[in-house]
């Protein structure tokens, strides 16, 4: 399946780096949200992280902001697509999921795609 403008509820990914926790608050709101313990994704490289995201459709969440980004720009210049890249600086569980929940209720899939956005951007 390749990425798409369709409009579809945004389904998030969360590499190894951001707590589990905050997949289980966001799903008690009805979100659908994986992490990448759920996915058996735990110890895969940054690309692979990626990989996944895209294989299911889904926007990543990091706090591996510099990798990140580098990743990103690789994959536009590769021509690769994604359902977007979310990066953050670590921050309190409260304040994730503060930010989570503006850009889950605010964004549509379709303004992610081939986007890196900082999450602070959600407020």
């Amino acid at each position: 399946m390749g990425v798409t403008e369709v409009t579809h509820p945004i389904r998030l990914y969360l590499d190894e780096m951001v707590p589990v926790s905050l997949a289980v608050v966001l799903r008690q709101y009805g979100y659908d949200v994986l992490a990448a313990k759920d996915a058996d994704m735990l110890s895969k490289s940054d690309e692979n992280q990626l990989a996944f995201a895209v294989s299911d459709s889904r926007t990543i969440i990091t706090f591996n902001i510099k990798d990140f980004v580098l990743l990103h720009q690789t994959w536009l210049k590769e021509g690769k697509r994604h359902f977007g890249i979310i990066v953050s600086p670590e921050i309190r569980i409260s304040k994730l999921i503060h930010h989570c929940l503006k850009l889950l209720g605010k964004t549509e899939s379709k303004d992610l795609i081939e986007q890196l956005r900082f999450l602070q951007e959600f407020v």
